[in-house]
């Protein structure tokens, strides 16, 4: 990791003063809980500026590089979370403030103020990746000027082993903060304990610098809140003597959010480690935002902050405008779209076991599934359908979607399932059960609170059906910690498939209410109106933006050496979709193809612009091409995963048998005129390669 020079630093300094004056923009409207933030930026921006000085007066003998790797690796990291941070607070002011023009007797007068939407709802909006209010976001920049000033106060105390001990415990507290290893309010409790003690036991000699305009890291003091009322137990260092004649605004209570507390902990899982409002704490794409209890399901303009506010977002990447005009003289079902929320990762609770679920599980059991399928599915038609009132659906919304977001919500033909036929574990006898037709299918994020932990929250993301007729509201919940991948049908570019074992629930015309039916299966089918419909699904599914889909016929696997002319060319996949995947946040392009059940599970998945593992697509002649250089691993370390990757790096491919890894690939398509387009995109994406994170846990 490369270490912050000093020119860095000031610019950092510049931006978090430019935000903070930003920030309370529009003073007459803004809220008195803004101006609070503005003095923890302004602080923020201070200990930069004279973190900065203190390392320009010892530039002739710089007692950082004294240190050893570990110490500057640790001062890079300090600095760069406190960057990240900045900018994403930046990125967020500029995506939801309006600039106003007036006219004046001069002419035009410019200024910038929030939406009306945030002004009205600032207090239940999510001001940090990991869903924190806006109380969370004074006590992560309180955090990063605390660790700012420390570092700065250890760089003036002139002693190496004082900055080792500094910057090593604080650097570990701010790297488990950007994996998110536990709940915000936890990472924010450790840091302050890690702080205040890190200020007792260090003796700084005092400094004009440091006296003058720095917070007073010794000057801390427990909470004087109760632990009910906020979400972390004590105020942090930064600041503490700059805004002591300030009265201090109470944190909001959640207590009036009116959220349902889980059965369960949940557990995320992070694959790229990132800590923005741009990063797979929040990996999704968003088309639609809702605001608290009403949504508009019809807007159809992308968002790259659907939880927050309804301004429309106009920025699109080149990539996207390239990969449009291939798609448009090509096939019209490999829509191109702008890349949108983050993902990511999809992290819900487990189902809890309630008496609804145990008064299904005997009503499924006495409906005889089996040979009387006729019958059965008539008779789950009963069970799961109940009529309402288009103010009834309404009244639904209204609750269901409370403190939500509508990423994605298009118009359906179809949905169905698949339903074991028979009682006995040992068959594999399963049967289609139609849910509704004609539909409108929605994808919602949605801000629930923790079991374990009442003040904080975490998203829950859910898959919503609401039928034409209005008898029909289905929901499928994701499981806690799992990343699905979207199956896409190879013969219908209009039908999406999730395919891992999840329970839907048939909900009654109150939400809230005991449901009508749940039902367990592993395969669900959404055929949507158009292919474009189905690609917004699946972006918002996979927290990735769809670039192209192209047919192919089938997929050998090659060996590498003059052997491997002779082996036997093994088929990986048949008759399958080769999606290109880019990830918002790395510029990843990601290829996947589906394998054949006979030879794995999962999918086939490469990067097409990794410097570290880069990959060669020659033409092989007619509809095919010859892909080398891949790592995949099919047996082995990597074998518990669906889709991985083996790690990347210097030692990427030691230790690992190349027989149990599949290093090339012959990919025959469909048509030569979709084999031309894929060409000419990888040579696009491969002008520019990148060093990327080992893929792993696509599926």
């Amino acid at each position: 990791m490369t270490v912050p020079s000093i020119g860095d630093i000031l610019l950092l300094s510049q931006t978090a003063w430019r935000v903070g004056r930003a920030f309370t923009a529009g003073r007459t409207h803004a809220p008195t809980e803004f101006q609070d933030v503005e003095v923890e930026i302004n602080a923020l921006a201070k200990a930069l500026k004279l973190l900065a000085e203190a390392l320009f007066d010892e530039s002739d003998d710089s007692l950082l590089k004294q240190a050893d790797a570990k110490t500057e690796h640790g001062f890079a990291t300090i600095v760069n979370s406190c960057s990240r941070a900045v900018h994403d607070l930046e990125s967020l002011l500029d995506q939801y403030q309006v600039v106003k023009k007036t006219r004046n007797s001069g002419g035009f007068a410019v200024e910038r103020s929030w939406s009306d939407m945030v002004l009205a709802q600032y207090k239940i909006m999510m001001w940090t990746t990991d869903g924190g209010n806006l109380q969370n976001l004074r006590f992560l920049l309180q955090m990063h000027a605390s660790t700012i000033t420390l570092t700065m106060r250890a760089l003036q105390s002139k002693s190496i082993t004082q900055l080792e001990c500094v910057v090593d415990p604080i650097a570990e507290q701010v790297d488990s903060i950007q994996h998110r290893t536990r709940t915000l309010s936890q990472q924010l409790d450790e840091a302050n304990r890690i702080v205040r003690d890190i200020a007792s036991r260090s003796h700084f000699p005092p400094t004009p610098n440091t006296m003058a305009g720095s917070p007073n890291i010794l000057q801390l003091r427990p909470s004087q809140y109760s632990a009910g009322n906020y979400l972390a137990s004590d105020l942090y260092a930064a600041g503490q003597s700059l805004h002591s004649n300030r009265p201090q605004s109470l944190p909001p209570s959640f207590g009036s959010l009116e959220l349902s507390a889980p059965a369960s902990p949940a557990t995320t899982r992070k694959r790229i480690p990132e800590f923005s409002f741009g990063g797979p704490g929040s990996r999704y794409s968003g088309s639609v935002a809702s605001s608290d209890g009403d949504s508009n399901h019809d807007s159809k303009t992308p968002l790259r902050y659907a939880y927050l506010s309804l301004q429309p977002s106009t920025k699109s990447t080149n990539l996207a405008r390239l990969v449009t005009n291939r798609e448009a003289r090509f096939r019209p079902d490999s829509g191109v779209l702008s890349p949108m929320l983050p993902p990511p990762a999809m992290t819900l609770p487990p189902l809890p076991d309630t008496e609804a679920g145990a008064e299904t599980a005997s009503l499924m059991s006495g409906l005889s599934l089996g040979r009387q399928s006729q019958s059965a599915g008539s008779e789950i038609k009963k069970l799961h359908r109940s009529s309402m009132t288009l103010v009834q659906k309404e009244d639904f919304k209204k609750v269901a979607f409370r403190h939500a977001a509508i990423l994605c919500d298009v118009r359906g033909t179809t949905v169905e399932y698949v339903l074991k036929a028979s009682s006995d574990e040992g068959s594999h006898d399963v049967e289609m059960v139609e849910a509704c037709q004609e539909c409108r299918i929605a994808v919602v994020r949605k801000r629930e609170a923790m079991a374990d932990a009442k003040h904080d929250i975490r998203m829950m993301t859910s898959i919503w059906v609401f039928s034409e007729d209005n008898t029909v509201r289905l929901e499928l919940k994701m499981v806690d910690g799992e990343m699905y991948v979207p199956y896409s049908s190879y013969f219908s570019p209009e039908k999406v498939s999730v395919t891992v074992p999840c329970e839907l629930k048939f909900h009654d015309v109150q939400y809230g209410q005991r449901v009508l039916m749940t039902a367990k299966t592993t395969w669900i089918n959404y055929v949507f109106e158009s292919a474009h419909s189905a690609a917004l699904f699946q972006n918002e599914l996979m927290g990735r933006t769809l670039l192209a889909t192209y047919r192919t016929s089938k997929t050998l696997r090659i060996h590498e050496g003059l052997s491997g002319a002779f082996s036997y060319a093994e088929q990986m996949c048949g008759m399958e979709n080769l999606r290109i995947w880019e990830d918002n946040d790395t510029l990843a392009i990601i290829v996947l193809i589906h394998f054949s059940p006979q030879f794995r599970n999962g999918y086939l998945a490469f990067y097409l612009n990794s410097a570290n593992t880069p990959i060669r697509v020659k033409d092989d002649g007619g509809r095919e091409v010859k892909v080398k250089g891949l790592r995949v691993p099919l047996e082995g370390k990597g074998s518990g995963k669906k889709d991985s990757v083996i790690a990347e790096g210097k030692n990427r491919g030691e230790g690992v048998d190349k027989k149990k890894m599949v290093t090339g690939a012959r990919i025959e398509f469909a048509s030569e005129a979709e084999k031309r387009d894929f060409m000419g995109l990888v040579w696009e994406m491969q002008k520019e390669m990148r060093d990327l994170p080992a893929l792993s846990g696509v599926n």
